[in-house]
Parts: C-alpha cells; structure tokens; sequence
C-alpha cells in the first residue's frame, strides 16, 4: 500500500487529510507486470541540447526518489512530459489530472535560448509536483516506466502503447464488488475502447472556443438522438453545480492572472524610471556648480535610493513571477483540468446512454415480432435479434461499469481538490502578501532616510564664505558748452594714482551758435556688473545749469 509522499500536512486542513487516508486506505495498486515504487520526490534540472537545425531537442534530468529508498536518473524531453500527461488521462478517467503548461516561444529560435528553457524546466518541475503529490496519480503504471526506463525502454514502452487497450481496460474498469481493482476477473471484462475511453486530446482544447464547442458536440448528438443522459437528477444536479463552480473559478482566476500581468508589466517600466532618476541625481551631484556646495551630499544620497528603489522593484518583479504569477497559472490549468475531467465523465455517460438506447430498440423489435404471432416466418430475425441483444447486452453493462467508475473517481477528486485547490490558493496569497508587505516596508525605510536631509538643505556656496570686492564702476563726464562738447570716461572712487582720464575732445556744434548760449553738463556713471545707468531712465535725478567754467563736475552720479 502506498501513503502520500512528501505532504506536509501541517499546511492541510483537517478534511483533506480524512480524503487522503481514505483514498491510500482503500486503494489497491494496479500495474502492468511487477509493481514497483511510489515516487515521493522528483526533480527536474541540467538541461542540455542534443542535435541542430530542426532536428534539435533539449533534454533534461528528471532526478526521482522512491518509497523503497531508491533513486533513479533518468533524461526526458517537453514532447515525453507531454506524452505522460496524455496518458494519465487515459489511465485515470475521472480524475483531475493536472495540465502541463504549453507556452510556446514568440519566435521557433528561441525556445533553445537559456530564458525560455529555464521557464519550461520550471513548469514541468511543478507538473510532476502536482503528480506525485496526487493520491490516485501517484501508483499510475505509465509513472514507472517514465521515471526509470532507459532510453530505449522508454521509446518502446511509447510505441507499444498505442494498441495497449488491455491496459487501459484494467485500469478504467471496476470488478463485480465495484472496487478499484481486478483480481481474476479481468478476463470477462471487454468495453468498446474507442466509445467509452473516447478522451479528448488536451491538445484539441487550446482555448475557450474549443472547449464550448467540445461540449456542444455531445448536447447535439443527444438532441439528434433523442436521448437523454442515463444518470440520477441528484446527479444532473451536483456535477451541473460543480460545472458552474469551475466556470466562476476560471473567470475569477483568469481576471488575477491578466491583471497582475499587467501590473508586473507597470512595475518593469517603473524600475526602469526609477533607475533613470537615479543616475539624475548622481549626474546633479557631479555638476561644477553644485559640487563644492553645501548640499552636494543630499544629490549623491538621492542618487543611492533611488538606484536601490529601481533594484528594489526588479527583485519584486522577479519574485512576483515565480510565487504569485506561475502558481496563479497552474491554478488555472488545475480549473481547466477539472472541465475536462467533468467532459470526459460526460462522454462516458453519453456512451454508456448510446449503448442503452441500442438495447432499447433491440427489444423494441423483439417484442413487435412476439406480437405478430408469425414466429416460425421470422425465426432467423428474431434468432440475430437475440444474438445482437445479448451481446449488446454485455456492453451495456460494461459500460454502465466504466461510467459508474468514472463518475465515482470524480465525485471523490472533486472533494479533494475543492480542499486542495483553496489550500494552495491560500498559501500562494500569504506569501505574496507577506514579501508584499516587507517591499513596501524597505521602500518606505528607503525614503524615509533622506527626509533629515532634505528638511535641512542649505545651497550656500562653501567656498563664497568670505566678502567679495564690490564690482568697478565706469564713470562718463560729459559737458557741452559753446566750444563744444567734452567728455571724459574713468573709474569712480578709482585712487590717485590711477592713469589720467582720456583728453577732452572738443566736438563743434552744427552752425554758428550764440556766445551767451547756455552749456548743458550730464554727467552719468555705469557699473561693469549692472550695465549702463542712465539717471533720468533709472529714476535717478538729473541738472541742467549754466556753464561758468571751462571745468565741469558730476551733477548726476549713480552707482
């Protein structure tokens, strides 16, 4: 008897651990030829490239520890995940078989390149955690072969089950006592493979469209058949609620995945500014005129937070993928799996109502030959009537068998993922909110070390303490008199010593003028830092007086 490996059930409720000793309890193991171990650990690592051109693969090492204590290590490609998950299928009707993460490259080349190879090791690791950790998946019989056979084996134990009906009969059929297992009579067991097994390939079911058109299919061929599924209405019921249950879930789930899609994709650019901003304070603490300033280190520290804030942020992004995103995606796909699974109980219901109706038509004709009264005209219609009722007969009952076991494998996964599902979800949402709480916490930290700082800026110039030499000024004497006008240029307030003003130059007045003509003398003064300073234009106060002398003195003067 195997028990679930590897479960912390510290992390279960209470009801979900009654399911899971329920199930190992109660279950027998059913593998083709001797039967082997339980994997309790699995480990997907070392990718590695083998070919080029088209014909290139990449393989990976798939690490496994079983029950027995022993390990196996084998290499396996996306294509051989993929096989495995198909198979489980087909193995396990009616169980929530988890979904393997299709994702394909934007572009063909680069699925070999390191991003895109990490991510799909990443997904079929948490695939085969899922599986193991699966009470009816974990003793599958394909298991074995896929965590141990060699490569040769392996390639055989593929191509052999494609006519490998026997297999599957065993494993999708219940004996007389409605049990999960055969014993001896297994050999009176024989269901039509491709009507009651029929499963759609998860491949053919790549998006909604497809899915609603897959369930469609079955409502028209009971509506042209004038049939009506074989099943209880407390059966009708349940799986109609349990269908609904899943179809709000996907809705909820898919709304947190694209949303937060779009916030990691606001929270890139946001590292990238931040980091832009960064490098600008740096750059303002580098410039000439700030550098030999006060305030020169508050430029530097800005600098640091926020290029620790851009890195910040990275990291959050980097961790919102790999604990919220990815899990919220196999949420998901574990949401889709339980719509298929409901599908595939539906198709087996519907086979087990065509084989029925067969039946029913069958003695239909039978009794209309019994009425007739002409039995000894239609004795060797009615002979092949009987021959084809009891043979369909038979498979009506085998498939009454196989439907009635699917529908109880379901009804006791949907308990179990109910639990389990919820569970993760929660555990998923605590350690996103607790790293949530710790990044706003450090951004807050962050910032909050430059507020001292900021509160006290000084921008003095450090090295303009000491008084500065007031600007010169240039000083403009100009007189007009009857011999002309003189003007003389010099430094205001400019020591003895300095060179003697330029000489006056005696400029002639247009025409003759009048000897008793009044001289007008302006004197003004500009400064070389403030430019011309014409008095009357400044507000300055000007004086117009008589000429006495041949020297005149400044009567305006502005500084």
């Amino acid at each position: 008897m195997c028990t679930k490996p590897g479960t912390n059930k510290s992390n279960l409720t209470s009801s979900y651990q009654t399911i899971i000793k329920h199930v190992c309890d109660n279950r027998k193991r059913v593998v083709m030829g001797e039967k082997g171990p339980c994997a309790i650990s699995t480990n997907v690592s070392k990718p590695e490239k083998h070919g080029s051109g088209k014909s290139a693969v990449v393989d990976y090492l798939l690490t496994t520890s079983f029950d027995g204590g022993s390990e196996s290590l084998v290499r396996r490609s996306f294509d051989d995940f993929e096989w495995i998950q198909r198979r489980l299928v087909k193995e396990r009707m009616g169980i929530i078989v988890p979904i393997l993460s299709n994702k394909k490259p934007a572009k063909i080349k680069d699925q070999f390149f390191e991003p895109f190879i990490n991510l799909r090791q990443e997904n079929m690791d948490r695939f085969l955690q899922r599986v193991i950790h699966h009470p009816e998946l974990v003793d599958a019989p394909c298991l074995l072969a896929f965590f141990t056979a060699n490569p040769t084996d392996w390639i055989g134990a593929k191509e052999n089950s494609a006519n490998d009906k026997d297999a599957l009969l065993k494993e999708n059929t219940t004996n007389e006592n409605g049990e999960d297992d055969f014993g001896n009579g297994l050999d009176t067991i024989h269901i039509d493979a491709h009507a009651a097994m029929h499963t759609p390939d998860p491949k053919e079911k790549k998006n909604v469209m497809r899915r609603w058109f897959s369930e469609k299919r079955t409502q028209w061929a009971l509506k042209n058949e004038n049939l009506a599924l074989e099943e209880t209405p407390a059966e009708t019921k349940k799986f109609a609620d349990v269908k609904t249950y899943a179809s709000h879930l996907e809705v909820c789930v898919r709304i947190l995945s694209e949303d937060y899609k779009e916030i990691l994709s606001s929270n890139a650019v946001l590292a990238e500014k931040t980091g832009t901003m960064g490098a600008s304070f740096a750059q303002l603490w580098g410039e000439h005129e700030l550098s030999s300033t006060n305030s020169s280190n508050i430029y530097q520290n800005l600098g640091k937070v926020w290029a620790n804030v851009s890195e910040r942020i990275k990291n959050h992004v980097s961790f919102g993928e790999r604990y919220f995103q990815n899990p919220i995606d196999d949420l998901v796909m574990d949401v889709l799996a339980l719509q298929d699974a409901l599908a595939c109980r539906k198709e087996a219901v519907y086979a087990y109502t065509k084989l029925s109706k067969q039946g029913q038509n069958i003695n239909k004709q039978l009794d209309k030959i019994r009425m007739a009264g002409n039995m000894v005209s239609q004795q060797d219609k009615y002979y092949k009537l009987e021959t084809e009722l009891r043979h369909c007969d038979n498979k009506i009952a085998e498939s009454r068998n196989h439907s009635d076991l699917v529908t109880t494998r379901l009804e006791r996964d949907i308990e179990r993922f109910r639990v389990e599902w919820h569970e993760r979800m929660r555990h998923v949402l605590e350690v996103f909110h607790k790293q949530q709480v710790e990044y706003l916490q450090s951004q807050v930290n962050e910032f909050s070390s430059v507020l001292p700082a900021l509160s006290s800026l000084d921008s003095t110039r450090s090295d303009l303490t000491e008084k500065l030499p007031e600007p010169e000024q240039l000083g403009i004497n100009m007189s007009i008199g009857s011999s002309g006008t003189k003007v003389s240029v010099g430094l205001v307030g400019a020591s003895d010593s300095s060179p003697p003003p330029a000489a006056e130059i005696p400029v002639k007045l247009d025409g003759d003028a009048s000897p008793n003509l009044q001289a007008i003398s302006l004197n003004s003064s500009f400064s070389s830092d403030d430019g011309f300073d014409a008095a009357p234009a400044m507000g300055g106060e000007s004086t117009v007086s008589d000429e006495t002398d041949t020297s005149s003195q400044p009567i305006v003067k502005s500084v």
